[in-house]
């Protein structure tokens, strides 16, 4: 009889079990790659004195991109909001951008326009950046003094601005500091706190405060059935009431602002020295103010033409740098020139100069646009 043989076949295809093996983050979700070709024992308990290192597993399902941090940190720097966003680095030194919005997380796009900007150029151009807007403002008060003559020069412009414009102007930068600190932006509040801060108000406070002394006692005193008084901010104030009602008032004020630990009181207290100052009394801008405003507006007219315009900075060795020397340079610059920003004032115009930049012809240029 005969008999029918069979032929045993394995399969050398592999198939997904039910209970497949996955390694994802407990709090975004994110999966780790297991190779199909390869097996893999964790046989590691990994804690925080493991000595291991950065442990970096390679990702699942999504094709790696390079310098997701470094792409990452260009969006923060052009104002995007990152608080959202994170990047993901695998074993390979690869990585991409994703957010998790919501709880959902979705990944970026490696082709999106905005990413290829920063491919070639390392920063992208956002007109409402602070930077951007402090540029065309230092630009057009240095330009006046080109044109008209050192009449009009950079302190000169800045005071044509009215002595009411440094508090509206400081009382707007602790907001955007706030905001900074809001959104964990570190490293824009460091900087721009290091130009304007509690001791900056509290000096611009007592220099009115001094100003104001001296006019009170330059007023004409005048009396009412033999009490002497003058006439301050449109009301008429007994000279025995004068401290009780004007100075002390401010001045407990003062110290508010030299003891505030938050930026939250340090605004608060800002804003009701300005509301207690005498408004028909303007004298000059507190030079301490002014210096602030030089070196802050220098800093970032500075940072925005070496980021998008091409400059780069000389050295004090006379050297040329490049690119990121050159935002290190004027960082370090910054640094060192804090209290004194009439140097980091100077350093623009040098920058200008070694990089022959018209700054009529730049201002015409940004018309056209």
């Amino acid at each position: 009889m005969a008999t029918k043989s069979t032929k045993t076949v394995k399969s050398t295809k592999s198939t997904k079990s039910v209970n497949e093996t996955k390694v994802v983050c407990p709090n975004c979700g994110v999966e780790f790659k297991i190779s199909e070709q390869e097996t893999v024992g964790i046989a590691t308990m990994i804690g925080k004195n493991s000595g291991l290192g950065v442990v970096s597993p390679e990702l699942a399902g999504k094709p790696a991109s390079k310098s997701a941090a470094a792409r990452l940190q260009a969006l923060k720097e052009a104002g995007v909001d990152t608080s959202n966003l994170f990047a993901v680095q695998g074993a390979n030194g690869d990585g991409y951008i994703a957010s998790n919005k919501d709880g959902k997380l979705v990944f970026l796009n490696d082709n999106d326009p905005i990413f290829s900007y920063i491919a070639e150029n390392g920063d992208i151009p956002n007109r409402k950046l602070f930077r951007r807007w402090v540029m065309s403002q230092m630009f057009h008060i240095l330009a006046a003094e080109i044109k008209y003559g050192k009449e009009y020069g950079y302190t000169d412009m800045v005071h044509r601005k009215g002595y009411d414009y440094q508090w509206k102007m400081t009382i707007n930068e602790i907001y955007a500091q706030i905001a900074m600190l809001k959104h964990n932006d570190n490293e824009n509040f460091t900087m721009r706190n290091q130009w304007f801060n509690s001791s900056v108000v509290s000096e611009m406070a007592q220099d009115y405060m001094l100003k104001l002394d001296k006019y009170i006692k330059s007023r004409k005193v005048k009396k009412c059935k033999g009490v002497p008084y003058i006439t301050l901010g449109g009301q008429n104030i007994f000279t025995t009431d004068i401290n009780s009602k004007v100075i002390w008032p401010m001045k407990r004020v003062i110290n508010n602002i030299k003891s505030s630990t938050t930026l939250q009181q340090l605004l608060e207290s800002t804003i009701k020295f300005n509301n207690l100052r005498i408004k028909s009394f303007r004298p000059t801008q507190s030079q301490v103010w002014l210096d602030a405003y030089k070196g802050s507006g220098a800093y970032y007219t500075l940072e925005n033409m070496i980021r998008f315009h091409g400059c780069v900075v000389f050295d004090d060795n006379n050297t040329k740098l490049d690119k990121h020397q050159s935002l290190w340079f004027i960082k370090t610059k910054a640094n060192d020139y804090t209290g004194e920003g009439w140097r980091m004032l100077g350093l623009l115009k040098k920058v200008l100069k070694d990089n022959n930049i018209n700054l009529e012809k730049k201002i015409a240029e940004w018309r056209k646009k």
